[in-house]
């Protein structure tokens, strides 16, 4: 609970500054580049060159639970990367570019076939993510560290900050399967032997490899579509 909610939290507020303001300035970067687009809608439902309260506030609403996602994915996944600390938060921040930019960058999208010039908005939408990370990793592991708040002060007044999870609407039951699964590895990690859990912790590395590749692949395509 405590490293979920540290966790959680530093989601939330390094998503809220870099997809919400981070992704307000791109898109008012794009509409400038782009006046005779004004008015016209996005892929995300904006309009382009328009700033409005209701569309603001969708964007950093959306950013939360994009931040709120990122912090689950890092928490599963920061002891899986090997190196240095600089070295494993590396190939976090470039695995997550490339897997975010290839579910983002799509030729068919209205962002990348009218808004110009064609490398711009695909360096925007790789960009976000690789500054989220490494910002995220930042603030995690300052929270997740033992001598913390989060680790020292009583469960009753870490624990409400989970209602975080309340603002990103939708997302609870991912909060609770992230629970489940917490819950469950706590159970089971200390019966298996350590041969066993290394088995398990390069298989997944070897699916996440498998993953970063077919993404590249992916994201590759996407571009050469674009530009």
């Amino acid at each position: 609970m405590r490293a979920l909610a540290a966790a959680s939290l530093a989601g939330a507020v390094v998503g809220l500054v870099v997809g919400g303001v981070g992704g307000r300035l791109a898109m008012g970067l794009l509409a400038r580049l782009n006046p005779e687009d004004a008015g016209r809608i996005t892929d995300d439902g904006f309009r382009i060159g328009q700033l409005t309260a209701s569309g603001t506030l969708n964007l950093l609403g959306a950013a939360v639970q994009a931040g709120l996602t990122g912090a689950l994915l890092y928490l599963a996944l920061r002891r899986l990367a090997l190196g240095a600390p600089a070295v494993r938060v590396a190939s976090l921040t470039l695995g997550g570019a490339v897997v975010v930019g290839a579910f983002l960058v799509h030729p068919q999208g209205r962002d990348f076939r009218i808004l110009g010039p064609d490398w711009l908005p695909v360096l925007l939408f790789v960009a976000l993510p690789a500054v989220f990370v490494p910002l995220l990793a930042l603030l995690a592991e300052r929270w997740l560290a033992p001598g913390s708040w989060f680790a020292t002060a009583r469960l009753r007044y870490v624990a409400p900050l989970l209602l975080v999870w309340v603002l990103a609407g939708l997302l609870l039951p991912l909060l609770g399967l992230a629970v489940v699964v917490g819950l469950v590895h706590q159970r089971l990690a200390p019966t298996l032997s350590t041969g066993a859990r290394a088995a398990v912790a390069w298989s997944a590395r070897v699916l996440l490899v498998a993953l970063g590749l077919w993404a590249l692949w992916g994201l590759v395509g996407a571009v050469r579509a674009v530009t």
